[in-house]
């Protein structure tokens, strides 16, 4: 899958590709909804491909930002969805475009003969641009929009904004069914202080990279990828209370692998929130407290395995 940052170089980067059927969105964690824009791109029988932002446009117009998914991940999913380029150049660079420029970059440098959008997808200088605006201009240059319909989950519409909220809640199957898959990460293994080898609960450690966001702090079930295989886990989103960390951290007993994974990057997936972080009175409560967390992440990670 080519990957595009710089706009001028689009249609020298494309050459060979064809005629293009082009998915827009912000793209922010990739849920449902944008799986639906996307289908509607790969399915048109034209050259697939995907133009959205490298980072996201809430850092540029005053808002916080909690990313859902690293951009490894986000290129790893849009290659799963059968997007063979994604053009992401940063949002400060094309935040001044009118939108006119914008539909230029579609038809010349895209050659896109088709487009499609989320009903509520604007663009261009003070978002100038919206669906109905795309609709005609593409009418008076032959090619087809796409605007795909809402995307809905318990009733109401499925967005990045709602799947945060459920991830800091700790509610990881509604994050997991607007998602389309578990919720997860993709760090590094990192060195801790190691106690969870004096109690016989070894961990591996993953830091949260900035603004990547933090699922509720506590004990979750797991299911961690390790070299083509899926194992059971026991992880701990938070500070560790009981003997202290310095920042944030995933903390994840394996209970049925046994092996050096540090520095590798592993995934890691949250399915189901089992308890709140607390302080124990001391390591041997802390331990009995893990070995209980283990027989209910077993059961919930067997329900897992079953569904898939």
């Amino acid at each position: 899958m080519r990957v595009i940052r710089d706009t001028e170089a689009i249609k020298e980067q494309l050459l060979g590709c064809g005629k293009t059927a082009v998915a827009l969105g912000a793209f922010d964690g990739l849920h449902i909804g944008h799986r639906a824009v996307v289908r509607a791109a790969a399915e048109s029988g034209l050259t697939p491909v995907a133009f959205t932002f490298r980072d996201n446009p809430a850092e540029h117009l005053g808002g916080g930002c909690r990313y859902l998914t690293t951009m490894e991940e986000r290129l790893r999913i849009f290659a799963e969805w059968g997007v063979e380029a994604v053009i992401m150049p940063d949002f400060a660079d094309i935040a001044g475009w009118a939108a006119e420029r914008f539909l230029n970059v579609l038809r010349f440098g895209l050659s896109a003969q088709a487009v499609a959008c989320g009903a509520d997808f604007r663009f261009g200088k003070f978002a100038a641009g919206d669906a109905a605006w795309l609709a005609r201009s593409c009418a008076q240059r032959g090619a087809v929009l796409h605007v795909v319909d809402t995307v809905c989950y318990k009733g109401e519409r499925v967005s990045a904004t709602r799947i945060r909220d459920a991830v800091e809640r700790g509610e990881m199957a509604d994050a997991a069914a607007m998602l389309g898959r578990p919720f997860g990460f993709e760090f590094e293994v990192v060195h801790g202080n190691r106690i969870g080898r004096t109690i016989g609960t070894p961990t591996i450690n993953q830091h949260f990279p900035e603004h990547f966001i933090l699922p509720r702090f506590g004990v979750y079930a797991s299911c961690v990828h390790i070299g083509g295989r899926t194992y059971c886990g026991v992880t701990n989103v938070g500070v560790k209370p009981t003997v202290g960390s310095d920042r944030a951290l995933s903390e994840t007993w394996i209970p049925d692998f046994s092996g050096d994974l540090y520095g590798k990057t592993l995934r890691l997936e949250l399915l189901a929130f089992i308890r709140d972080e607390k302080k124990f009175a001391n390591l041997d409560a802390l331990k009995a407290e893990i070995r209980r967390n283990e027989k209910q992440a077993r059961k919930i990670f067997t329900a897992s395995r079953k569904e898939k």
